[in-house]
């Protein structure tokens, strides 16, 4: 059900108007946020290891600023993509967006709290990855004044 939810929120998205200029930001503050939630759970999780998972529950404040995160790095994504900027950054926050359904999944179908607490921990990792990118200024400002490609750019022997 969650995953269905996900996915609908991820596809409304990647035709949604352009971001805000403040999607880096938001992304920096959401994900600290995550990381913190989610190192508590997953130590929580990992005292009993061997106990059965519990699914989180449907409205669960963890997963709702999961799906808010994919939202805005995906904003970010394409709003990178669409002013030329870092190719790098396009993909990253692409692929963090798109990596939450994953993660809500092994969430969700974790066999035993010791999966569960590695899922968290995943997460976490993924939030405080996504948390220290959205901090570089590179992230919050894109910089078109290199948009040739060095492979794409005039060689010297061109000029002649």
């Amino acid at each position: 059900m969650i995953s269905r939810l996900i996915a609908i929120l991820v596809v409304a998205a990647a035709f949604s108007p352009a971001a805000r200029a403040d999607d880096a930001q938001d992304i920096e503050r959401l994900a600290a946020a995550i990381a913190q939630e989610a190192a508590v759970r997953a130590h929580a999780l990992a005292r009993a290891p061997a106990a059965p998972a519990f699914a989180p529950p449907a409205g669960d404040a963890l997963l709702a600023d999961l799906n808010e995160f994919a939202l805005h790095a995906l904003a970010l994504s394409r709003d990178i993509e669409e002013r030329g900027g870092p190719q790098d950054l396009r993909c990253i926050f692409r692929g963090m967006g798109r990596d939450v359904a994953a993660r809500i999944e092994a969430l969700e179908t974790a066999p035993d709290r010791a999966a569960q607490s590695r899922a968290y921990r995943e997460i976490e990792y993924l939030a405080r990855q996504a948390r220290d990118i959205a901090a570089d200024p590179e992230a919050r400002s894109v910089d078109t004044s290199y948009r040739v490609c060095s492979a794409d750019a005039p060689s010297p022997s061109d000029a002649d």
